[in-house]
């Protein structure tokens, strides 16, 4: 069925419901109990001093892309941020990055979550409900949702996300009143405490994995009320509200587990977290469980939205085929695009799984993930200082437009270099070529596409956004 290509819902979302993009996105109770044993395993006992550090890289990050969240607004996100700043080159290129992340992370995630709700159906009722059934039949709720309209998928995200943060609070809580061995302690965050500067980085690699979904708040854009200033604010709140989380939640986890008994935290058969609620909490691996559905149904949604909106964006400015800028005649939704971002769910998500397992593709892909998307902030970190020196020169600002940018880059150069040099054994040590790999493949695609004459139609990440040309550009 073919639909008129017309518009998304403009004004369909105020600012709590773009706040909740961004906080589900970031999945907390998802990002902690599928990231805290990985973070473990590398800086063990200062797990939470990783997460802070993440914290820090990715709050300037945050403040980075708000300053051309004021003066651009697209469903482009990144994509159109970029094309406009540097170049349409680096415009597309971003956006072939970013394939790497959003369009993926439902997959990779519900696998996962099918593997750990096989194992504990299995464990508890011993009934067997295999991984890819739940990674199929959470495909199709995600996908009719965000069919419906962007409102509903939205409003969806509020309750899951309150949901799961409530769970994720009580454990925590449960954690201070009954600490392991070693007590209650702020060992955590002393750097002293940490194996080395390369087991330190890479821990830094997964809990930025962690904050990764602030910049989907961006794709909405086109249908944020007042984008301008919602936009931004929700960008910042996400980061802020969450990084406060996983600081707490984190170093608790550690302080219930028991900080002298962490290297069983990081070799642990059953999940830690899991395995820390069924001891605290009444019925608690059941009730994180539930919180996991949850969260990870929440980020789903999130990274569908996300993905499907920067699809629409390319499609619609002539990068992709055109067919994917179709919207719903009344759900005003990227229709063709909804059924696009399914399909590579479904693919990704259950090829991967069998051929490496749920648990290594999620561990895999973490990292691939969150090296594209490392060069994906930089790119948008060099938009804005370029932005503001060639075109808004007197709005520039040395903290927002010169050091947030140089600060953060040079801290996903150092979170980089040393991730890679420990990536020595295993799978893993793959997962940097895999990104080297896709972008080579993206520069190939634009030199193919010049030498026939059609490079043009790549090159359209301008168009694909919104620019305000007023001198104030608005309050954050």
């Amino acid at each position: 069925m073919s639909y008129p290509e017309t518009q998304l819902r403009a004004d369909a979302l105020k600012l709590p419901s773009v706040l909740m993009q961004g906080i589900t996105h970031m999945a907390p109770v998802c990002s902690v109990v599928l990231s805290m044993q990985l973070v473990s395993q590398h800086a063990k006992v200062t797990a939470p001093l990783a997460f802070a550090i993440a914290f820090g890289i990715v709050l300037t990050l945050g403040v980075s892309l708000t300053q051309l969240a004021r003066h651009i607004s697209s469903a482009g996100g990144y994509y159109a941020y970029v094309g406009r700043t540097v170049h349409p080159r680096a415009g597309f290129l971003t956006a072939w990055l970013y394939f790497l992340y959003d369009p993926v992370c439902a997959g990779i995630n519900l696998a996962y979550l099918g593997d750990l709700i096989e194992k504990t159906v299995s464990e508890k009722f011993h009934v067997y409900c295999p991984w890819w059934a739940v990674l199929v039949g959470s495909t199709v709720i995600i996908t009719l949702l965000t069919y419906r309209g962007i409102k509903i998928s939205t409003e969806s995200l509020t309750i899951l996300g309150l949901l799961e943060i409530g769970i994720l609070l009580a454990l925590s809580a449960a954690a201070l009143w009954r600490p392991g061995p070693g007590g209650v302690n702020l060992i955590s965050y002393v750097p002293s405490q940490a194996p080395g500067a390369g087991g330190l980085c890479l821990g830094v690699v997964f809990a930025i994995t962690a904050f990764t979904g602030f910049e989907s708040v961006a794709p909405l854009a086109e249908e944020a009320q007042d984008s301008r200033r919602t936009v931004p604010r929700a960008i910042l709140g996400s980061i802020l509200l969450i990084g406060a989380l996983y600081l707490f939640a984190s170093w608790t986890i550690i302080i219930g587990w028991g900080t002298r008994e962490i290297d069983t935290l990081a070799s642990s058969g059953r999940n830690p977290v899991l395995a820390l609620a069924d001891r605290l909490l009444p019925f608690g691996e059941l009730l994180m469980a539930l919180a996991l559905l949850n969260s990870v149904l929440a980020v789903s949604i999130a990274s569908t939205n996300a993905a499907t909106r920067v699809f629409f964006a390319m499609g619609r400015a002539g990068a992709l085929p055109r067919w994917l800028a179709t919207v719903h005649p009344r759900f005003q939704t990227p229709v063709n695009a909804v059924w696009f971002q399914a399909l590579i769910t479904l693919v990704l998500g259950l090829g991967l799984g069998f051929w490496l397992g749920p648990y290594r593709e999620f561990e895999f892909m973490s990292v691939v993930v969150t090296l594209a998307m490392l060069i994906v902030y930089a790119a948008g970190n060099a938009g804005v200082m370029l932005y503001f020196l060639r075109e808004r020169r007197a709005e520039f600002r040395l903290l927002l437009h010169g050091l947030c940018p140089i600060v953060s880059s040079l801290a996903i150069v150092a979170v980089v270099y040393f991730s890679i040099v420990s990536l020595l054994e295993g799978p893993l040590r793959y997962a940097p070529l895999v990104v080297v790999v896709w972008l080579a493949l993206g520069i190939a695609l634009l030199v193919v596409s010049w030498a026939r004459g059609r490079e043009q139609r790549l090159l359209t990440a301008g168009a694909a956004g919104k620019i305000d040309r007023t001198a104030g550009g608005g309050m954050m």
